[in-house]
């Protein structure tokens, strides 16, 4: 009798528990979209201070680069969340903003683009295209208390100075490539191109 009662119990949990390809005993799967937080697009001002909207670089060797934004865009990197094969699984969407420059002086292109999570594997990163230069940036090494292994602190370039910088290089965790300086309040200070040697500094804003 108490096997017979046992028995009885294991298949009502059974039961209760799983799906069936019919849909019979399934939840609905879900569609779940995760964006970007207000605290999250201000770790740059690409997204949040209209002053970025217009930005010049001047070169060592001169020359000026202007950029303008010209949108913004949203799109969303789509990942299978809880569920199983009989029952179907939750689609997860999470956010990326894509900010489009237009060069509008010298000859060069800028785009930034901040994912809450992308192709790459990587939260809450931050790219930012520069020339032929790819730079990408986990948002919380732009946090002193992180304890980032390139962050330099305070940075003077060009009689102007600013706190609380990084550098990240163009091939990530070779320092030998070219590098990105920057930080929370203006983004990207300088392009470092080892390439040309001729080097990149933000004049504006």
């Amino acid at each position: 009798m108490k096997t017979t009662k046992l028995l009885s119990i294991l298949l009502l949990i059974m039961l209760t528990q799983s799906c069936t390809k019919n849909g019979d005993g399934c939840e609905t799967p879900q569609s779940y979209y995760i964006s970007l937080t207000a605290a999250q697009l201000n770790q740059t001002p690409y997204f949040t201070n209209p002053a970025f909207d217009t930005i010049s670089f001047a070169s060592d060797k001169g020359d000026t680069l202007t950029f303008v934004k010209t949108k913004t865009d949203t799109t969303w990197y789509e990942e299978q969340g809880n569920g199983n094969p009989d029952c179907g699984y939750d689609r997860v969407f999470s956010q990326t903003l894509r900010n489009t420059y237009t060069t509008i002086k010298g000859n060069g292109s800028f785009n930034v683009k901040h994912s809450k999570k992308s192709e790459n594997g990587y939260p809450d990163n931050i790219k930012i295209d520069f020339n032929n230069f790819e730079f990408h940036i986990n948002q919380n090494w732009l946090s002193p208390s992180f304890g980032y292994a390139y962050y330099i602190g305070n940075y003077t370039i060009k009689n102007r100075s600013y706190y609380s910088t990084i550098f990240v290089s163009a091939v990530l965790g070779d320092t030998t490539t070219s590098r990105l300086i920057l930080n929370t309040d203006f983004g990207g200070i300088t392009i470092i191109d080892k390439l040309t040697a001729n080097n990149f500094t933000l004049i504006k804003p």
